[in-house]
């Protein structure tokens, strides 16, 4: 009886080593997947004096986060965006950044603290549709 009694904590202390390991193995590499699908994407400076009037399309992939937004300008200002898609997990805090964008009239506002993947997929997402604009 007294061999189980000391069995029962080393057992249970594997196990905890285990999901440690096995929890860190597996952010890892969404970490690395969110860093090189934002590595990749690509935003280019935006005068929105260029930009014609219209409603215009962009999806962004930033890895564990993927995005689909419809931007409509009217007389060089971003009038609405449109959030069709935001795969996110516990990155929905950055959709405020869409409201900033069009206040701003500009794609280039700062990431929102804690949804940084996601602020940056949806940013990538309004440059993507907002280049589909340029005169």
């Amino acid at each position: 009886m007294k061999k189980k009694v000391k069995i029962i904590p080393i057992v249970i202390a594997a196990i905890l080593v285990f999901i440690v390991v096995f929890a860190a193995v597996v952010f890892g590499a969404m970490g690395r997947k969110s860093k090189e699908a934002l590595d990749k994407q690509v935003n280019v400076k935006i005068d929105m004096e260029q930009v014609a009037d219209g409603t215009y399309k962009g999806s962004s992939d930033g890895g564990m986060v993927k995005a689909e937004v419809e931007v409509e300008v009217k007389d060089h200002r971003i009038v609405r965006i449109n959030l069709i898609k935001h795969e996110c997990g516990k990155g929905k805090p950055a959709e405020s950044i869409l409201d900033e964008m069009m206040e701003k009239n500009t794609d280039e506002v700062e990431a929102v603290s804690g949804a940084t993947v996601s602020s940056k997929t949806l940013r990538n997402a309004v440059n993507q549709a907002l280049q589909s604009g340029l005169e």
